[in-house]
């Protein structure tokens, strides 16, 4: 296992450096080409001609890091597992004296790295540059948002790394990342969509049901508070907990399921529950329900009947 891991680190060391080098310049160049202050000149009469000037907090650039990290963690998981889609790689790394969950954990483990590591400079590159910069932040709530983006980033690798690993080829695996982020979100988006008063507001939300929603939220949340000095999180007990347990599933399957990924599957089309055997039917039939309307099939759209009987036919059409 060490030499696995060895191997591994001296493998991804070049990738590491161009995206550390990447990422680390273009937070840089943001940052030094943008004003954090932003000056407004406020009327005191009505004519406009008594001006005073204000200055106020600017952008925080929380977003570049927020991309950067949710970029490297769709990137990365189809990079170090892409070595399941072809039958030559696939039969060369099953070849050897390695235990298929040892794998799976040296490519995890050498992932995360290829994840945190550009991710980690580049957010300290980018905020050495604004806190040496004129501006008006609450600098202090840069460091918390670092450490609490980290393990979500944890979280974030692990799902779109069993997601990708459901596939057979590159492209699937990458279209089945793309269509779990939102497909969870679909059955909210109808309910939020006909019964918006009947829903509890925890869960009206539907963008808590997006994978990258807490990334996002959190970085949109401490954005506030270096500008105000408060925080504020949308269903952060939702939302964290939702997504905590669904990325602990996916790294449970995603070494549960090691040892029985069968080399000869390598390029085929996937079959698994987690591919286009869910996804196709789940994005018809909710697809159907959001945009069916009021009058298809002479039911009303809040009516059982027409979602238990007219939209399972759409479905199936």
């Amino acid at each position: 296992m060490k030499k696995l891991l060895a191997y591994e680190f001296r493998r991804i060391l070049l990738p590491l450096c161009i995206f550390s080098a990447i990422a680390a310049v273009l937070y840089a160049v943001i940052a030094l080409s943008t004003d954090f202050i932003n000056v407004w000149y406020v009327p005191l009469d009505e004519y406009g001609e008594i001006l005073i000037r204000e200055e106020h907090p600017g952008d925080t650039l929380t977003y570049i890091p927020a991309v950067i990290l949710c970029v490297l963690c769709t990137a990365v998981p189809a990079m170090q597992f892409s070595y399941r889609m072809k039958r030559r790689s696939v039969d060369l790394w099953y070849s050897l004296p390695v235990k298929r969950n040892e794998l799976v954990l040296a490519r995890t483990l050498s992932g995360l790295t290829l994840v945190l590591v550009p991710y980690t400079l580049s957010y300290w590159v980018g905020f050495a540059i604004i806190a040496c910069s004129e501006n008006l932040f609450h600098l202090s709530y840069y460091v918390p948002l670092f450490f609490a983006s980290v393990p979500l980033s944890v979280l974030l690798f692990g799902i779109n790394s069993f997601l990708f690993t459901r596939a057979n080829t590159v492209g699937d695996g990458l279209l089945f990342i793309a269509t779990w982020t939102f497909l969870l979100a679909m059955p909210f988006l109808y309910l939020s969509t006909y019964f918006y008063h009947s829903m509890p507001d925890e869960i009206n939300s539907i963008t808590n049901y997006i994978s990258y929603a807490p990334l996002c939220w959190l970085f949109s949340g401490f954005s506030n508070a270096i500008r105000s000095g408060r925080i504020a999180i949308q269903d952060p007990a939702l939302l964290y907990s939702l997504w905590s347990v669904i990325g602990a599933a996916a790294y449970f399957g995603l070494f549960f399921t090691a040892k029985k990924h069968p080399a000869e599957n390598a390029g085929q089309i996937s079959d698994s529950y987690f591919g286009y055997r869910v996804l196709i039917p789940a994005y018809l039939f909710f697809g159907a329900c959001c945009a069916a309307g009021g009058s298809l099939f002479g039911y009303s759209s809040s009516s059982p009947v027409f979602d238990a009987s007219s939209l399972v036919t759409l479905a199936l059409l």
